[in-house]
Order: C-alpha cells, then sequence, then structure tokens
C-alpha cells in the first residue's frame, strides 16, 4: 500500500510540474500578474516542496487536494480568457478539450489507484463540487462542441 502511495505523490508531482510550466506560459501571455494564476503557482510551489517530504508519501490526499486545487484556479483562469474572447472560433474548441483534460487528470489519478474521495478524505468540500462534472468529457467525446449552440441561462 505504501509503494502505490509513492507512486500517486510521484504522480502528482509530474502533473504539478507540467501544471507550472503551463501557468508560467499563461502569466507571460497574460502580462500581468492574475490572482488565480497566483494562487495556483503557490498551491503548486506548496506540493513540491511537500513531495520532496518523506513523511507524505504515507498521505497522499492532500497533494492531491493542493493539485486540485491549482487546477481549478488555473483552469478558471483559462474560462474567463474564453469568455472575455467571446470564445474564438478557430482555438476554443482546442482550449475547451485542454481545460477538460486538465480537469480530467485527479480524477483520472484517484481511479488508477483504486481510492474514492468518499473514503479517504481526499478533497475538501469546495474541490469535491466540481467532482460530478467528470463525466463531461465522456460525453464531450461523443459532441461536437460547435453543434452545442448557446447554452441556455439559469
Amino acid at each position: 500500500m505504501a509503494a502505490a502511495f509513492c507512486s500517486v505523490v510521484r504522480r502528482v508531482e509530474e502533473l504539478g510540474d507540467l501544471a507550472q510550466a503551463h501557468i508560467q506560459q499563461l502569466s507571460e501571455a497574460a502580462g500581468e500578474d492574475d490572482h488565480f494564476l497566483i494562487r495556483a503557482s503557490a498551491a503548486l510551489e506548496k506540493l513540491k516542496l511537500l513531495c520532496g517530504e518523506e513523511k507524505e508519501c504515507s498521505n497522499p490526499s492532500n497533494l492531491l487536494e493542493l493539485y486540485t486545487q491549482a487546477i481549478l484556479d488555473m483552469t478558471y483562469f483559462e474560462e474567463n480568457k474564453l469568455v472575455d474572447e467571446d470564445f474564438p472560433e478557430d482555438s476554443s474548441s482546442q482550449k475547451v478539450k485542454e481545460l477538460i483534460s486538465f480537469l480530467s487528470e485527479p480524477e483520472i489519478l484517484v481511479k488508477e489507484n483504486n481510492m474514492h474521495p468518499k473514503h479517504c478524505n481526499l478533497l475538501g468540500d469546495e474541490l469535491l463540487e466540481w467532482w460530478p462534472l467528470s463525466h463531461f468529457p465522456l460525453w464531450l467525446s461523443q459532441t461536437s462542441l460547435l453543434s452545442l449552440g448557446p447554452l441556455p441561462l439559469p
């Protein structure tokens, strides 16, 4: 079991490094500091520090929580950018697919390691709220974004 948890730690650390590189690109492209990118980067820096501590190998839930929070902050920034740009026809479909891929990583990691947030207290309440959206990528793969049309307002 400890080996499986250390595997989770290594994978979360790898994903965190990829996300940090993506956040750096977003920050440079934005040309200004954004609150959500700063929060995401800070969470990933903390994640990096915790991954280096041997004692954290026994409990990966806090690492996954930090990674998930960083991903939610990063994707929130990108979602807002898409909205501000009125979902550019030439790039929004690909960008939405990338966002869904980032948002799917925590769930994939949990499933691959037979973890479940309800049983291992993996995520806080506000992070658990997005969990049902995990079925969206399956739906998206069967539907063209261009055929969706405008979504109704609540």
